[in-house]
């Protein structure tokens, strides 16, 4: 079973990775970071990512798709938004959007539960980026993403999307009765 929290920066995901880990234990495999590990490598991250960084982003993406038995911190929605964002700013190349597309079509299947994360208060942690364009403009994308995914349109994907919102303990029992569901369908 593969499952993936996705969403804008500062929406919960790590938040609810943590109770995850908590409440069912080794029972999964986490995957806790993926952009902060790169960033310490000295890659530029958020609005000053570039070619090299979303390869290496792709990379950890593509990597994480063949574990089983995982949670998820980001998955390659993310790979490929953030990607698409720095496109159109000039950030990446057309070859690097088109490959992290790709990797989209191939990895997204792979997905068993996607939890998509409504955004909360902004925290300033010293990585994230608080600037607002940015993170109005991911938000608004990863809604797109949610409301595509719900509607169908993306054939390769066969799993379940929740939408989590409300209070951290709501958040929680919904991923609870969703992992809980998926089960018993497989």
């Amino acid at each position: 079973m593969r499952i993936s929290f996705t969403g804008p920066q500062c929406s919960g995901k790590s938040t609810l990775l943590a109770l995850c880990k908590e409440y069912y234990g080794d029972r999964f495999r986490y995957i806790e970071e993926i952009t902060r590990p790169i960033a310490r490598k000295g890659f530029k991250i958020n609005e000053q990512g570039d070619d090299e960084t979303q390869l290496q982003i792709l990379k950890a993406h593509e990597l994480n798709s063949e574990l089983n038995d995982v949670i998820m911190d980001r998955c390659i929605i993310d790979g490929a938004l953030y990607t698409a964002y720095l496109f159109k700013r000039n950030k990446v190349t057309g070859e690097v959007l088109g490959k992290a597309i790709k990797r989209y079509y191939q990895l997204i299947g792979k997905l068993d539960v996607i939890f998509f994360t409504e955004p909360v208060k902004m925290v300033d942690d010293g990585v994230r980026s608080t600037g607002d364009e940015f993170r109005q403009s991911m938000i608004e994308a990863f809604n797109r993403q949610r409301v595509g995914l719900e509607s169908g349109f993306c054939k390769e994907f066969n799993g379940k999307v929740v939408y989590l919102k409300g209070s951290v303990e709501n958040r929680f029992e919904d991923i609870k009765i969703a992992i809980e569901e998926y089960e018993h369908v497989r």
